[in-house]
């Protein structure tokens, strides 16, 4: 297995499929971050990582045959590998200096090695290249871009006090009515409310609290001749704005029927959220 050294630590050089690649538990250890912890980034976002583009999943067997012994445990029943993409998508949240360190050492001397270019030897294989090379600065180009216009949109977007079901009314398409029965899928919020014949009292999880997407608003109910009682309101922080932002560019909010294929939001209007 070769070997090499990145921020005084020693590392294996992993190939698969023509490219090096990572596994999550060296990026904790180059990292100098506890282990598990990129195992449970990755968790948290693994719907932002493409298979074949910013990561692979490897069976035991493409482990015993494919890999260098000791990249994972002879007994896992699968691993993780993690390219260049993927590892700058999964250490955006390291903001440490020591992560700018090993982040730039990682690239420059790990997954792009200084070698001699190999230069096409007749005229259809420059061509292929050239054209390689066109539609990656292609492809590059329109994600910068798409990014750019997201980076954009976040920035209006949050609306502090709002309910999910008012940030929901101003997204083009999702159905508001089911934004609620789709965070208790979620696992965001709960039905306080122990009998089925009266409204829901939904209330926030532990979970998203700590994540800060979402938070609760009490508000007090009273009426002639009923006893005041306080309830809660769950509001969106904007965490949880960009998650349900992301969630809806990925086409998995709950959609109208009548939803015509375009993302765009309306500005927050205080006279409509009422």
């Amino acid at each position: 297995m070769n070997l090499i050294t990145i921020h005084n630590t020693i590392m294996p050089i992993v190939e698969y499929r023509g490219q090096r690649v990572v596994t999550l538990a060296m990026i904790d250890q180059v990292h100098g971050r506890p282990e598990g912890t990129a195992k449970r980034n990755f968790g948290e976002h693994r719907d932002r990582f493409i298979e074949g583009r910013h990561c692979f999943e490897v069976s035991r067997d493409e482990i015993r045959t494919e890999l260098p012994v000791d990249v994972f445990s002879s007994r896992a029943p699968r691993g993780v590998l993690v390219t260049e993409r993927g590892y700058l998508l999964l250490v955006k949240s390291l903001n440490d200096d020591l992560a700018w360190d090993v982040q730039e050492q990682l690239v420059e001397q790990y997954f792009r090695p200084a070698t001699a270019p190999v230069l096409p030897q007749d005229l259809p294989t420059a061509l292929r290249l050239a054209a390689d090379l066109a539609e990656e600065k292609a492809v590059l180009a329109l994600e910068n871009q798409q990014q750019a216009k997201k980076i954009e949109a976040l920035e209006h977007l949050f609306m502090p006090g709002e309910t999910p079901t008012q940030f929901a009314k101003r997204l083009n398409g999702v159905n508001s009515q089911q934004i609620n029965s789709y965070l208790l899928e979620l696992k965001w919020i709960y039905n306080s409310e122990s009998n089925p014949e009266y409204s829901p009292k939904y209330r926030v999880y532990a979970m998203a609290r700590d994540k800060h997407w979402l938070t609760e608003k009490p508000f007090k109910v009273s009426g002639e001749g009923v006893t005041s009682f306080i309830r809660y309101a769950p509001v969106m922080l904007e965490g949880g704005t960009k998650k349900l932002f992301d969630l809806y560019i990925a086409e998995k909010l709950p959609m109208k029927k009548t939803w015509d294929g375009q993302f765009f939001y309306e500005k927050f209007n205080p006279e409509k959220s009422l």
